[in-house]
């Protein structure tokens, strides 16, 4: 069907056939494959990029023949084109008809897995507006899982290096969250240091960042990975800002329940955060407040109290089940803390000072917390006394060894990437200028300050 249409097509600029598309609609589409084709081939992608950008509104008036073009197209040749065709697609793809759902993500999937890097880089915004829609597409149907593999292809097609972050980021960590794929999103977490954030060569913008952000933290929430949540919640919500985003606000939400499962404390609210959020918090977030004094109390009857009390905001908010977790780690907490002052003590005195029903439930505790490695202990069962003790590990092993190598590289990585950024700023002339102007006006309110005295 698909080439009886293309032979069609291809025929129309000489002789139109009415039975295939209107006179007119047909000679213009017609053309455009043409010049597709023939620009592509000779490589003049700036030609053809300026004739594409012409001819955005025709592609809107004549949608439904779009589909006829598009197996016409190979990516890896006409990237350029492709892009353009289905961002008008995009905006115009129902979501709720399925069978033009699956037409669409065929169409971008190709696109997506076979894209040539140099043409989709030329136009950044619009493969990032048709990735965002591929992934709508995908939940729409709910088979989030397979637009996983395109998504993360396409984010390196549009990277210009390694380094650069995109919005196509932050789409495969939305994806891989709702298909619950964690170690997907731990591998883009893991394996990327998106330092550079350019906006003419990504199309990112400010929402991308704080929303890649807030699903980094999500997503290491399912891994249980607390610490390295708090880190990307808290760069969620102390970015710069003006107005108070629902995105940030919904971060420090999280981040306080991933703060009390990580080091049992609310976390530290940087000196950068921008006053709105600041003031926000401070009367914004009352359940959260309560939940964390009454963690702060170290009773596990007064945070229950706390989680009962405000179910249904953490509910509403999604955090109930954080929440309810708050309450077996300030019971491991408690329990951990009793090995840094004693050797040896019965399970009935650990029950009593984690204040726990009974000495069986600080046997299942205690045996929860050897078996994930938290502590070294071993329980005389005759007798119910815990022997508490050092951890077996000497720490002189290939892989504690490997362990340690890997650490320090990554921290001289660090340090040169800092440096590296240090030195690019100290010769930007926005940041530069930026500083002065900050600079006379402290002198001017410091000379203000002194012509009051």
């Amino acid at each position: 069907f698909f080439f009886s249409r293309l032979i069609a097509l291809r025929a129309a600029s000489r002789s139109p056939s009415p039975s295939v598309f209107t006179p007119s609609a047909a000679m213009s589409l017609a053309d455009l494959v043409t010049v597709i084709n023939d620009l592509s081939a000779a490589s003049q992608f700036n030609q053809l990029l300026t004739h594409l950008q012409s001819q955005e509104e025709m592609m809107i008036q004549q949608l439904p023949q779009l589909d006829e073009v598009l197996p016409a197209l190979r990516p890896m040749e006409h990237s350029l084109g492709m892009v353009f065709i289905l961002k008008a697609k995009a905006a115009a793809v129902p979501l709720s008809n399925l069978q033009a759902v699956h037409t669409f993500l065929q169409q971008c999937r190709r696109l997506l897995l076979e894209g040539d890097p140099v043409q989709v880089q030329m136009v950044p915004s619009h493969f990032a507006t048709v990735c965002a829609k591929f992934a709508n597409a995908a939940v729409a149907i709910a088979a989030p899982a397979a637009a996983l593999r395109p998504l993360q292809h396409a984010a390196q097609v549009l990277q210009p290096s390694p380094a650069h972050f995109t919005p196509v980021h932050t789409e495969v960590l939305r994806v891989a969250l709702l298909a619950r794929h964690y170690p997907a999103a731990a591998r883009l977490l893991d394996a990327s240091d998106l330092l550079e954030v350019a906006k003419e060569k990504t199309g990112v913008a400010p929402r991308d960042l704080l929303l890649y952000h807030y699903y980094a933290g999500l997503a290491c929430c399912g891994l249980h990975r607390f610490s390295d949540a708090v880190r990307y919640f808290t760069l969620c919500y102390t970015a710069p800002t003006h107005v108070v985003h629902a995105a940030m606000v919904e971060a420090y939400k999280k981040c306080v329940l991933a703060s009390l499962l990580a080091t049992g404390e609310q976390p530290a609210q940087p000196k950068y955060t921008a006053l709105p959020i600041q003031r926000y918090i401070k009367t914004g977030v009352p359940a959260y407040s309560e939940l964390a004094e009454a963690f702060a109390t170290r009773s596990p009857a007064e945070l229950r109290s706390a989680i009962t009390k405000h179910e249904a905001t953490f509910a509403r908010d999604r955090n109930l089940g954080l929440a309810r977790q708050c309450v077996g780690a300030l019971v491991r907490r408690s329990i951990r803390s009793l090995t840094q002052a004693y050797l040896t003590l019965s399970l009935a005195d650990i029950a009593a000072a984690a204040q726990l029903e009974s000495p069986a439930e600080a046997e299942g505790h205690v045996v929860a917390m050897v078996a994930a490695g938290d502590i070294s202990a071993t329980i005389d069962e005759p007798q119910g006394m815990v022997h508490f003790s050092e951890s077996a590990d000497a720490f002189d092993s290939p892989g504690a060894v490997a362990a340690m190598e890997a650490s320090i590289s990554g921290a001289i990585g660090v340090a040169t990437k800092l440096q590296a950024m240090h030195a690019q700023l100290c010769t930007d002339s926005q940041y530069l200028s930026r500083v002065m102007r900050e600079r006379v006006q402290s002198r001017w309110e410091d000379d203000g300050m002194g012509m009051g005295k």
